[in-house]
């Protein structure tokens, strides 16, 4: 799909900001990352400078925030999607254990139980379209 995109190049010695900095309902807060994404924070902090590619680096970053704690580093186990969830969408609070089972079996496309990057990309899909009929209900 994106075959041939090439990202600017960037020197990693260049000033870059250390942590992720997110917006939130309940304010602005400092997150901790893994080294992993912490290197990939750095580089796209650095390469990119739009809304929306901070954006981007963001989803990025808070999959790999999450992943790997379980299990394998590429994908999200239940347990890690729910601490996603929970953590990082204010949906996440109101959401009961029966919303994360059913969550899970509907992201989880291939049946092996985590949430691998492609899956993750596909909620994050479907969540900015509902929250894009929600605001232009909201216009009418």
């Amino acid at each position: 799909m994106l075959q041939g995109l090439s990202l600017p190049h960037h020197s990693l010695s260049a000033p870059c900001s250390l942590g992720l900095v997110c917006s939130s309902s309940r304010g602005r807060r400092r997150e901790t990352l893994p080294d992993s994404a912490l290197s990939f924070r750095r580089m796209w902090t650095c390469a990119m400078e739009t809304p929306l590619e901070k954006a981007l680096a963001t989803l990025v970053c808070t999959f790999h925030k999450y992943s790997g704690k379980e299990g394998d580093k590429m994908t999200l186990s239940k347990g890690e999607l729910k601490e996603l969830v929970k953590n990082e969408l204010g949906l996440g609070e109101r959401m009961k254990e029966g919303g994360i089972e059913q969550l899970m079996k509907s992201l989880d496309r291939n049946s092996d139980q985590e949430i691998d990057f492609k899956e993750y990309s596909v909620f994050l899909s479907t969540l900015c379209m509902a929250y894009n009929d929600f605001f232009r209900g909201q216009s009418k």
